[in-house]
């Protein structure tokens, strides 16, 4: 008996679970799902070389610890599956690895998650799921993307910025203002301008500018501007072009459902209107309801015609291929 216990504990490491020490490491792979289980629900896409620590390995698949900052205003209290957040806002909510600083990942509503501190508008908030083995890479210590300025004294200051008090001033050259850390130009400001820093992070500071523009140069806002001239066979075709974009559409309201586990594209639970979609020969449209507006989708009759003004969650649905839009009024 004695001698069959090496082959027992053998044939045990190949199929159980291989438990690690923690270990930091970063993902390669843009968009990479992160899921409740392997080969589970989707909770949130990664970014590329967002950091995560790895707990364990299970055959080609490992289960890892995110942590990171996100939004308060994102997210609310909850004691399911015992969690204490819950991402509740409509198309989610965008995780960073400081307050202000560089997306990490991208969290679907109804994402549950654990509080960690909190700093102004920012949660620091973690969970453990599980991602694709092949998707992560290790980062060792001395890895010099590894370290990150954790004081004050060591988070650079921009180059183009010098100190005035509580205020600063553009340096000799222009500078470029992004509507993130590593996003979109959206300005330039000229050299000498007074700006006000709101927030400092790792390499980029966030400002405020005041200045005037023309009023006829500015779009009209509100539900006006939502798109209108696109169909759900499109949303279909290319449904990255239309992610996160507004329609507003006249459709005709089958039922209100809840979402099963395996729609991965909603959080379970999660209550939706089935509709006709503009085009009746374009199938059907589902419509994520938010809670603010439950009451008045629960009051809906079957067949009833409606006018809607939603986003884009996405344009083909994972398990069905049905464009899936977050609801932001009904008319």
């Amino acid at each position: 008996m004695a001698r069959r216990l090496p082959c027992i504990a053998a044939l045990l490491l190949l199929f159980c679970p291989t438990a690690l020490a923690a270990q930091s490491h970063e993902v390669t792979v843009d968009g990479e799902p992160f899921r409740k289980s392997a080969e589970g629900r989707r909770l949130a896409d990664l970014a590329v070389g967002a950091r995560v620590e790895l707990l364990r390995t299970e055959g080609s698949w490992a289960e890892v610890r995110l942590e990171g900052w996100a939004p308060a205003a994102s997210l609310s209290a909850t004691s399911r599956e015992g969690h204490d957040r819950i991402v509740s806002s409509a198309g989610g909510a965008s995780l960073a690895d400081a307050p202000s600083g560089g997306t990490m990942a991208r969290l679907l509503q109804g994402f549950l998650l654990d509080h960690v501190d909190e700093r102004g508008t920012w949660s620091r908030v973690r969970r453990e799921g599980w991602v694709r083995l092949s998707s992560i890479r290790p980062i060792a210590a001395g890895d010099p993307s590894f370290a990150r300025p954790e004081s004050q004294a060591d988070v650079e200051r921009p180059p183009a910025l010098v100190s005035e008090g509580r205020r600063l001033m553009t340096g000799e050259k222009a500078i470029e203002v992004h509507d993130a850390p590593e996003g979109d130009t959206v300005a330039v400001v000229r050299p000498g301008t007074p700006i006000t820093v709101v927030e400092r992070g790792n390499r980029w500071t966030r400002i405020r500018v005041d200045g005037w523009v023309r009023s006829d140069r500015l779009a009209t806002q509100g539900a006006d501007s939502a798109l209108v001239e696109v169909s759900a066979s499109a949303l279909r075709a290319s449904p990255d072009q239309y992610r996160d974009m507004r329609v507003r559409w006249t459709v005709q309201f089958v039922a209100l459902e809840h979402a099963e586990p395996e729609r991965t594209d909603f959080y379970e639970g999660e209550p939706f209107l089935l509709a006709r979609a503009p085009d009746p020969g374009d199938g059907f449209v589902y419509l994520a309801v938010p809670p603010e507006l439950l009451e008045a989708a629960q009051a809906l009759r079957p067949l009833q015609t409606i006018d809607v003004l939603a986003q884009v969650r996405t344009g083909r649905s994972t398990l069905m291929g049905v464009p899936i839009l977050d609801l932001l009024a009904l008319f």
